[in-house]
């Protein structure tokens, strides 16, 4: 497992705010069913080929970066203080609920953000 952001100390403590300081199967097999159908290269039989597993690998990585920034889980949302119409509560994503982010990224957002990579120094 490898981190994007933060401190192994920080995302234990964001994980067990979130009541995830053991596996929870349920949760492991809805996030491998969603990151299965988000991806083809991992349905089991399909058209979708992908020899190289340097392709396969960033197709995995793309589907992880969407469910965690962009999708929204309604298991994540929280009540608004004061509700806007027939709006109750705020959508948010993973991301959103550790603290990473304070709005829902959109694909063409991600894409247009420069990545900068840290020195291992």
């Amino acid at each position: 497992m490898s981190k994007a952001h933060g401190s192994w100390q920080r995302i234990n403590q964001a994980l067990d705010k979130m009541g995830y300081n053991t596996p929870n199967t349920s949760t492991v097999e809805r996030f491998n069913g969603t990151a299965r159908r988000m991806n083809a290269h991992q349905v089991r039989r399909s058209l979708a080929f992908a020899h190289r597993s340097d392709t396969r690998q960033a197709v995995a990585w793309w589907s992880a970066t969407v469910y965690n920034w962009v999708r929204e889980h309604r298991s994540l949302r929280s009540p608004l203080e004061v509700p806007e119409g027939n709006k109750r509560f705020q959508q948010r994503t993973p991301a959103m609920a550790v603290g990473l982010t304070e709005h829902i990224w959109t694909e063409a957002q991600i894409l247009r953000t420069p990545v900068y990579i840290a020195s291992k120094n």
